[in-house]
């Protein structure tokens, strides 16, 4: 929901421009969400609970302003967005969210939202041609395996690992090198340690909407560093059930992960909903793949000596399976299961490894009271599995490996969150 800006605000504004600009001054839309949430975990060595901000950056508290106006004897339309987060400055705690918090700093420190950060800042200019918009933004292939899910049931649960992405893994023994569940959910693309989504961050660039032709949107952009996507969505229905389904590739030539010279991330995301029962189902799949630095080859190369090997690819799988109805009268229910898995997001490994999988299951129940507020409660289990190398060719890699990862303790992670939409 939207509120609009008019009046004496908009007549004070209009009273410091040019009299030509103040003329033609358009409306100013306000929207946005507060997410707060409850967080219980258990990581199998301690367990705490915490009040959080939850979902990390993508999903948390937002605030947007946004804005249109016709330009004159143009057919042509001109706008605007700034896009504001709650931040922390205080570099200590980190940022404290889900996202990036270990154990010790999600439960001890109170920083986070002290401050608030720009994450969007553009303008757009829009035609029969469609759309183009300068700045800051979400890039075409951002949210490209998040949004088509018919249910959008976004803030209990989507395919990126927000929820304990910075815990340290329990049980790990000596020498093992990626300690958090994020070191093992890392993006070629983007650097990330969240597993899906890779180049889902906002960037400043240039990006073009063409128009919509029968239910199918094409975009193209271009950001900094010498990053290109292009993003292909749909939605409309097949036999009565509504269906919804985006594709993205992008090519980062300016890095992204610290051992990538160059990477390309392709991803896809399908949806169903059959309306009358309200039973909806969604899959993602994303490969990230990265030709890697020369530091990175020679590690690589110098494997049979030292064991040690860095990932190139990382592959990974998201599904959520549902109902979501009325079944009281205070709105919609949405009860769903959720599986992932994520594939070789290790970074450099460790002596003896040679993949790994980052597994992960949840249950869900939303309840919806109208269009402006939800309140959810989640449960997801984290489980790392780590390939080692075969113990005939590498006996003491094997063995280093297995001392290291063979005892990794699953993350049980409970939450409970709201969220107000204005």
């Amino acid at each position: 929901m939207n509120k609009t800006i008019k009046g004496a605000c908009l007549v004070a504004a209009a009273a410091l421009l040019p009299l030509s600009q103040a003329a033609t001054a358009g409306e100013v839309n306000i929207s946005g969400w507060i997410n707060e949430g409850m967080l219980f975990t258990d990581d199998g060595t301690n367990s705490d609970f915490s009040a959080i901000q939850d979902n990390g950056t993508t999903l948390a508290s937002r605030l947007s302003f946004t804005g249109t106006q016709a330009l004159p004897n143009t057919g042509l339309t001109a706008g605007f967005e700034l896009s504001f987060e709650p931040a922390n400055t205080l570099s200590a705690d980190n940022g404290l969210t889900p996202l990036l918090s270990n154990q010790a700093a999600i439960s001890n420190n109170n920083a986070f939202g002290t401050d608030i950060g720009l994450l969007g800042s553009n303008i757009h200019l829009s035609g029969g041609f469609g759309k183009v918009t300068l700045g800051t933004q979400s890039m075409p292939t951002d949210n490209i395996a998040v949004l088509s899910d018919p249910s959008l049931t976004l803030w209990s649960g989507v395919s990126p690992v927000f929820r304990g992405s910075g815990f340290t893994i329990r049980g790990l023994g000596a020498g093992a090198v990626d300690t958090t569940w994020g070191s093992n959910l890392q993006c070629q693309t983007s650097g990330l340690g969240i597993g899906f989504d890779c180049n889902g961050v906002y960037r400043t660039g240039i990006r073009y909407d063409l128009p919509a032709i029968m239910g199918v949107k094409l975009a193209f952009g271009y950001a900094n560093d010498d990053i290109y996507d292009v993003a292909l969505n749909h939605s409309g229905s097949i036999a009565g059930l509504n269906t919804v389904i985006g594709i993205g590739y992008a090519i980062n030539q300016g890095g992204g992960n610290t051992t990538v010279a160059e990477s390309e991330v392709f991803q896809v995301q399908a949806g169903l909903m059959d309306p009358g029962t309200g039973i909806f189902g969604s899959i993602a799949y994303m490969i990230d793949e990265g030709d890697l630095t020369a530091a990175a080859l020679a590690v690589n190369a110098n494997t049979a000596n030292t064991g040690i090997q860095v990932s190139d690819e990382t592959e990974s799988y998201f599904i959520k399976v549902g109902v979501k109805r009325a079944f009281n009268n205070l709105g919609d229910t949405s009860l769903a299961f959720k599986y992932g898995s994520y594939e070789d997001g290790f970074g450099t490994g460790g002596v003896g490894v040679t993949g790994s999988e980052v597994e992960r299951i949840g249950f869900e129940i939303v309840q919806y009271f109208g269009a402006g507020f939800q309140i959810y409660g989640t449960w997801e289990q984290l489980d790392l599995d780590v390939d080692c190398a075969n113990a005939a060719a590498l006996n003491t890699a094997a063995a280093t490996c297995t001392a290291a990862y063979g005892g990794a303790e699953e993350l049980d992670i409970f939450a409970l969150g709201a969220t107000y939409f204005f």
